[in-house]
């Protein structure tokens, strides 16, 4: 392409290289003799020594690193390659018109030069440079030091090294063919630099993320001028960045890499497996408050975040506010046990039906009389909106804000909401609250407060970074000073609310598909309707799951949001479970928690509920079996009515197939879905 075959022309070109090497190869002496003269100088006056040391540092300063707690590295400070040129440069004059114009020519030549260098087609080339409006064009920033070198190779009319490597290894087994190769190579080269006299190369700091999508919300990106734009890299901007005179500091995260990758994995298959709008997965230290991972998704490449939407970039356990649906319970009852409204002995009757308020608050089946425990372990609504009519409405709102609600967390994170706890006096709102309505929360809020029930009733603040470390190895906490633990909640009320989330995943509780069978396990689910401009959607749900692992000794806080799943079910009993128990089951792995012969409590299996009334019988219609729990379902398996009859998880039924009313057929198949 654009070679010579004139062999003189060649040698005489090669001849003058050789003399412009040797004038370089002069005048670098020259000036390597001044810097000797000029060192000389500065340790006969002092102030000169400081002038040049201040410069020295400056030109070697950089940003700080960012790394996981193990200190791997998750952002650091490289040097890329800028190439562009100016129109102006490549343009000649028209004749015709007495105005300027692109050398088309010339700027083919160019493009077709560039091209295997910068990995961009000849026409992509050309777009920029014609569609450009400026007279400076930028053909491709953020280049790596193999591409700079062989862009700086090129324009001096060198063979780069990797191009011998290329032909050595096509030629292998034929010297001659080899040769003539690499001279074919060289000449061509030579004679090519003159298309890229006109480019310029330009090396500046930037920013390098080796793990690409991994943690990136957390994380965040800088932009052009190397300033952080989103994320940690703006919230700890004035640490990280580097001074004329001094390096930035680097940053210890508390998230563990294999932690991250572990829940991203399972996050993006739920959020594959459920079609879901988005999926945040975090698991949390219950006694520092460390993030050791948090997943989120959908995610982004900060090595090239223009290529995605601005929300992807934006933390969302952090940013994100929902009602957060039933598992709020877990903070209803604590407040009032904690306050003495009602005590682990308080009973209720749940008749299905909480009708004290309009519209009246519903469960999905009777269940009978209930305590403290049933009510968490079951997700009753009923029994929980006859308890919060045994506590005056301020001092509910006051137990409930001690959690943290309401204000934003301090995590590290730039982009956390405080969420909105507005505090009404209408008939609904206390029952409503205490079901986890009427409430915005983020995840870290959730987490927060959940920390006050393994951790015997002290709350830690989630934080997402450990330590800052300056250049001179100092290291300075995160946060300093130290946030201390303070507790919301009695010793007795957190050791009761745990009992209870265990029982939670036992056989009939709501959360029993997050167990794994050789760790006990605390959990409670949740299935929030989203709210929308005067109500709530009648389509869009939010599942929900929190465990704290392994229940006799908690050592870890793991904690699901499904935002508007589809397909079979948006229940959290059903789905959020799931990646739950996935998670526990690699990280109790992982981090070498205690499994297997662990004490179980032993409890009877015989729960006393009021009576249910007898099952239809099935005919030619289908009956309406929802409410039912499992144990008055038997009757159905022993009557002979030539049906097949199938059930789906445990408790009550909860949806059911065929529905109500629908036409039976001798052989037809009914499938009962129980949450």
């Amino acid at each position: 392409m654009y070679g010579i075959d004139d062999t003189d022309a060649y040698a005489n070109g090669k001849n003058a290289y050789l003399i412009r090497f040797l004038y370089y190869i002069v005048m670098f002496g020259l000036f390597m003799l001044g810097v000797i003269v000029r060192y000389g100088i500065m340790m006969l006056d002092p102030s000169l020594n400081r002038e040049a040391s201040a410069y020295i540092r400056a030109a070697s300063t950089e940003r700080g690193a960012i790394v996981d707690r193990n200190g791997r590295l998750l952002a650091v400070e490289t040097k890329l390659g800028t190439v562009s040129l100016l129109k102006s440069a490549i343009s000649v004059l028209n004749i015709q018109t007495n105005e300027r114009e692109l050398d088309m020519d010339l700027c083919r030549a160019i493009s077709e030069t560039l091209s295997p260098i910068l990995s961009m087609t000849p026409s992509e080339i050309m777009t920029i440079i014609r569609a450009t409006p400026s007279d400076y064009v930028m053909l491709k920033r953020n280049l790596d030091e193999t591409v700079t070198n062989r862009l700086k190779a090129a324009k001096a009319g060198v063979l780069y090294e990797s191009e011998y490597t290329r032909i050595n290894a096509m030629y292998r087994a034929n010297k001659t063919a080899r040769d003539k190769a690499v001279e074919d190579a060289e000449k061509a080269a030579f004679e090519n630099r003159k298309y890229l006299d006109h480019i310029r190369i330009d090396i500046v700091a930037g920013r390098v993320y080796p793990e690409k999508n991994l943690a990136s919300q957390i994380i965040g990106m800088v932009g052009r001028d190397n300033d952080g734009k989103e994320g940690i890299e703006w919230s700890f901007e004035s640490d990280l960045a580097a001074t004329s005179a001094q390096s930035g500091k680097r940053l210890t995260l508390s998230i563990d890499v294999n932690i991250q990758y572990f829940l991203e994995q399972i996050a993006r298959d739920t959020l594959i497996e459920h079609e879901a709008q988005s999926v945040m997965l975090t698991a949390m230290d219950p006694h520092t408050g460390e993030i050791l991972g948090s997943a989120s998704l959908p995610d982004f490449d900060p090595n090239d975040y223009n290529a995605y939407p601005g929300a992807a970039w934006r933390y969302q356990p952090a940013l994100y506010a929902y009602e957060p649906g039933s598992v709020f319970k877990l903070f209803s009852v604590a407040a009032l046990l904690d306050t003495g409204a009602i005590t682990e002995n308080s009973t209720f009757v749940c008749a299905g039906r909480y009708s004290l308020v309009n519209p009246a608050i519903t469960d999905l089946a009777t269940h009978g009389t209930v305590n403290a425990e049933r009510i968490i372990a079951l997700s009753c609504n009923v029994g929980l909106s006859l308890a919060t009519d045994r506590i005056e409405n301020t001092a509910f709102y006051n137990k409930i804000r001690e959690f943290g609600f309401g204000r934003r967390i301090g995590s590290g994170s730039p982009s956390e909401t405080a969420g909105i706890f507005n505090e009404e006096n209408s008939r609904r709102f206390k029952p409503a609250l205490a079901m986890g309505q009427g409430i915005s929360v983020s995840m870290l809020h959730m987490l927060q407060a959940v920390s006050a029930i393994a951790n015997k009733g002290l709350m830690v603040q989630p934080k997402l970074a450990i330590k800052l470390t300056a250049p001179d190895g100092t290291e300075t906490p995160y946060p300093d000073p130290p946030v201390a633990p303070r507790r919301v909640i009695s010793e007795r009320t957190a050791a009761s609310l745990l009992r209870y989330m265990r029982a939670t995943a036992e056989v009939d509780g709501t959360g029993w598909r997050a167990a794994i069978g050789d760790m006990p396990m605390a959990v409670k689910t949740g299935t929030a309707q989203v709210a929308e401009p005067g109500g709530y959607s009648e389509t869009d749900f939010i599942a929900s799951c929190m465990a704290i692992v392994p229940a006799d000794d908690p050592k870890l806080i793991l904690y699901v949001v499904i935002v508007k799943p589809q397909g079979d079910s948006y229940l959290g009993g059903r789905i959020a479970t799931i990646p739950v128990r996935k998670a526990a089951e690699s990280l109790a792995d992982y981090l070498k928690l205690y499994r297997g012969k662990n004490p179980v409590e032993q409890q009877s299996s015989i729960v006393y509920f009021d009576a249910e009334p007898p099952v239809p019988a099935l005919g030619d219609v289908m009956p309406d079996l929802r409410g039912y729990s499992k144990l008055s379902l038997i009757p159905l398996f022993e009557m002979d009515s030539g049906f097949i009859i199938q059930l789906e998880g445990n408790g009550h039924v909860k949806t059911q197939t065929p529905p109500p009313g629908s036409q039976l057929v001798h052989g037809d198949t009914i499938t009962l879905y129980l949450e």
